[in-house]
């Protein structure tokens, strides 16, 4: 199927309204009920709404801000750009400026609303590593010498992020950055061999915390620890099962009611199959489908290796975090404390993939001018040729 730019930078367009509008409703359905009745909320059944919408348009602000800069900013700045970020990472441990939930410090206390630096680090990190990529050219013996140095940067920013402790976000950057070394012709034994570090890593981290023991003993059978560890899983589950084909509607869900706990964060994607059913459930997927297709042919027209890596980068891990969010509300997974992109409740979160969106349109719009710069030098040369034709004659 050949599909021009301009349609590519619609279909992307599209996607990410459609997904991102979505989210807002959904939020919106999930947390009327509960915010409405809380105290500490003001009893504002639209809370959560109103800022989600406020996230949305800073976000699509941001996006359209990013689409007029051309993306080899990044590249030229690179290294200030991942101190900054290893920065603001390390912020989450300072008291008084960290924010904490659920036992976890993985946000800046910004007063007006949270920042989670480790959502802005796991771009930060592709886009050094797609810059990785270009330093060193797509031969495979050259490339090896790339890839020490991200898997040293990503070793540093992972460790980080499980100090805080953020264990799934770990899990996405770690697996977007083999993805896109794999995509990048990196050698497979050495890939393999990070793979089979990074499965002794996950063991490891599992084996020493008992949380961790306990929450994969109920994702392997939930329902015998249905009112503790297996909660979630099994409240879930009943929304989709609730859904059916066509779902409740949007609103009349029951799991919202103080069953499914982080219903507008983690489990958004249970709303979805519960209101909108089946049907809705196979929309939202493939609208992530559509968007990496689309990140990928963005990236296959991208005017040098940095665009085209950075692009295939983006698209990898948004899809990756999304594909292991929705597998956990279908129980595929292990509970991981992970957001949906675009349709989860969060500043960060939203914020930060509109942003990354920007980029893409930007690395698209590039790619374009580049094509049209050289068809225009190779139309000169045959014109000046068969000028030159002719005067022989």
């Amino acid at each position: 199927m050949n599909i021009g730019k301009r349609h590519e930078n619609l279909i992307l367009f599209f996607c990410t309204l459609i997904l991102s509008v979505l989210g807002v409703v959904m939020v919106f359905s999930a947390t009327s009920v509960t915010a409405g009745s809380s105290l500490r909320l003001g009893n504002d059944s639209a809370y959560f709404f109103k800022r989600q919408v406020l996230f949305l348009v800073l976000g699509a602000s941001l996006a359209v801000l990013l689409t007029r800069i051309d993306y080899d900013f990044y590249r030229r700045r690179i290294w200030f750009i991942v101190i900054g970020t290893l920065g603001l990472l390390l912020l989450v441990f300072v008291p008084g400026v960290r924010h904490t939930a659920n036992g976890a410090s993985r946000w800046i206390n910004l007063r007006v609303f949270t920042f989670q630096p480790s959502e802005l680090a796991k771009f930060i990190l592709i886009a050094f590593a797609a810059y990785a990529i270009d330093r060193k050219g797509e031969n495979p013996k050259e490339g090896l010498k790339a890839f020490l140095p991200v898997l040293a940067v990503m070793g540093v920013f992972v460790a980080v992020i499980l100090k805080e402790p953020d264990f799934g976000m770990a899990v996405v950057i770690a697996a977007s950055l083999m993805a896109l070394l794999f995509i990048a012709g990196f050698p497979w034994k050495f890939l393999a061999g990070g793979i089979v570090a990074g499965v002794i890593g996950v063991v490891y981290l599992i084996a020493a915390k008992p949380y961790r023991i306990k929450r994969l003993e109920a994702f392997l059978d939930p329902f015998s620890q249905a009112q503790a560890a297996g909660y979630a899983v099994v409240q879930s589950l009943i929304a989709f099962s609730n859904g059916g084909l066509l779902g409740t509607g949007i609103g009349a869900g029951k799991q919202k009611l103080y069953y499914l706990p982080e219903i507008h964060t983690d489990y958004i994607f249970s709303v979805v199959g519960e209101e909108l059913g089946f049907a809705g459930v196979v929309a939202v997927g493939a609208c992530f489908l559509i968007l990496v297709w689309v990140g990928f042919r963005i990236a296959r027209r991208a005017r040098d290796l940095f665009g085209r890596y950075l692009a295939m980068g983006l698209s990898t891990v948004i899809g990756i975090q999304a594909l292991m969010n929705m597998m956990v509300g279908l129980k595929m997974l292990p509970p991981k404390g992970m957001v949906l992109p675009f349709l989860s409740y969060g500043g960060s979160s939203l914020i930060l993939h509109l942003a990354a969106m920007g980029v893409m349109i930007n690395i698209s719009m590039k790619g374009a001018e580049a094509f049209v710069a050289d068809s225009d030098r190779r139309g000169r040369g045959n014109w000046r040729t068969r000028l030159s034709g002719d005067s022989d004659c």
